[in-house]
């Protein structure tokens, strides 16, 4: 719960102060974070995400995907959905944070 707070209240100051998606992903988790995650956790293996080499085709793709958003992947990652699992339990907020962060950052 303390963390769906926090993301909350982040959304909020992002609007107030008008900072895009991308400008808050960067703030809000670290990239290069993401970009170790996303190897050592194997998303590549359902996801498709240029910059990662990764040519997965059981999940959407990342790239080139209108509906990615800050909230959304930190949802996406932390509760799973469709054929998604959640991951957590496993990763932490900064770790979430990061991994979002990353796929906005290098999503074609």
């Amino acid at each position: 719960m303390r963390f769906i707070k926090g993301i909350l209240r982040s959304t909020f100051v992002a609007v107030f102060f008008g900072l895009s998606a991308a400008a808050f992903a960067a703030e809000g988790g670290d990239p290069e974070l993401g970009r170790e995650l996303f190897q050592a956790w194997s998303c590549g293996g359902c996801h498709m995400l240029a910059d990662a080499g990764a040519m997965g085709q059981i999940g959407p793709s990342l790239d080139g995907n209108p509906n990615l958003s800050y909230d959304s992947l930190v949802n996406s990652i932390a509760y799973g959905g469709g054929a998604m699992p959640a991951f957590g339990g496993q990763l932490t907020d900064e770790e979430i944070a990061g991994l979002a962060a990353y796929i906005l950052e290098v999503a074609e």
